[in-house]
């Protein structure tokens, strides 16, 4: 698990993806703004983090972890605190996945390969 925080004061995204070039991307991605970053490399580790980290504003959930996937992970936070802000994250377009990403409770979706433009606009339409 790669941790990164910046300030205080920065906004905590929660980042859960298996694939550590996928966690390096986004925190290539997102490097110089002010997030503060906690990764988590399977769905239970991701549970597990955000459990501890209430503060957690979004999550980026890949869909497809072993053990605990995203689609199971993404439940179980929602049980948790039922506001959540979670985008899943999927080498699949939203067509075609064999799961419907609102129905999970997911708010939004970020097709892999993941583009920088993408990934901002994305993370700056919930975090405003």
């Amino acid at each position: 698990m790669m941790n990164y925080p910046n300030t205080d004061t920065a906004r905590k995204i929660l980042i859960a993806d298996d694939d550590r070039v996928n966690q390096q991307l986004i925190s290539f991605q997102l490097a110089g703004l002010q997030y503060n970053l906690l990764f988590a490399s399977d769905g239970q580790e991701a549970l597990e983090l955000f459990a501890e980290n209430r503060d957690v504003e979004l999550v980026l959930m890949d869909v497809k972890m072993p053990g605990m996937n995203g689609l199971e992970a993404t439940r179980k936070i929602l049980e948790l605190e039922p506001m959540a802000k979670i985008i899943a994250l999927s080498a699949f377009t939203r067509e075609e996945n064999d799961f419907d990403a609102a129905e999970i409770g997911f708010i939004d979706y970020v097709s892999k390969p993941i583009r920088k433009e993408e990934l901002l606009k994305v993370i700056a339409q919930y975090l405003d």
